[in-house]
């Protein structure tokens, strides 16, 4: 039987998930660009300490209450007449494998903030090691987005441009991994889309939460 009153609290969840990942990642700003020097990283990770450790520290609650999010909303799409939950099952493992490399990116970014590591190779490279981690979480994260999406349009449980919405979270997410090939602008390891497809993915689970929230207080 499903559980209406996890499922609010999971659309609370991914309301107050999604305003606190927004607010990590515009506390810190865009971080350089992947072909900077060390020494200019380092500058940044230097006159950024204190952001960026509020930002590390608010990213882990964010990932918490998304990951909740996402459990509850697979549970109201569950139909009780299939046991078919392979997709659901994709959907949430997605979201905890860009929970984790979430944490352990800006775990990385937060520690060399405070520790103030000196412009080194070594450096760079952990640097890049983060931003990878990065960007691959947001494929995990598209896999959850289509998952979803794909699950809700099935099942007709949430409004077609909602389904809609979470298949251009799918798209976004997954070209923004293209970035790991690096190329100017857009397509920059730290480009434009660094900032824009965390904002948008957050945009996408703030919204489904809210519809999530009505749906599910009309069956309770």
């Amino acid at each position: 039987m499903q559980n209406r009153h996890m499922e609010r609290s999971a659309a609370y969840s991914g309301i107050v998930g999604a305003i606190l990942y927004v607010i990590s990642g515009i506390i810190p700003g865009a971080p350089p660009p992947a072909t900077e020097s060390a020494a200019q990283i380092a500058g940044y990770m230097t006159s950024h300490s204190t952001a960026l450790a509020i930002a590390a520290w608010l990213t882990l609650p964010a990932v918490a209450f998304i990951l909740w999010f996402a459990i509850g909303l697979f549970d109201y799409l569950r139909d009780q007449n299939n046991t078919d939950r392979t997709l659901a099952q994709w959907g949430v493992a997605g979201a905890i494998v860009w929970a984790t490399l979430n944490i352990v990116a800006v775990s990385l970014m937060g520690a060399a903030a405070i520790h103030g590591l000196n412009a080194s190779p070594t450096f760079t490279l952990l640097y890049l090691f983060d931003i990878v981690m990065f960007i691959f979480g947001f494929g995990s994260f598209a896999a959850f987005a289509f998952a979803a999406a794909n699950e809700s349009r099935r099942r007709g449980a949430m409004p077609g441009w909602l389904n809609a919405f979470g298949y251009v979270v799918f798209i976004v997410d997954a070209l923004f991994t293209l970035t790991i090939f690096g190329g100017p602008g857009t397509f920059a390891i730290t480009g434009v889309g660094t900032m824009v497809t965390p904002l948008l993915s957050a945009l996408w689970v703030f919204v489904a939460s809210i519809v999530l929230l009505a749906r599910v207080r009309k069956t309770v």
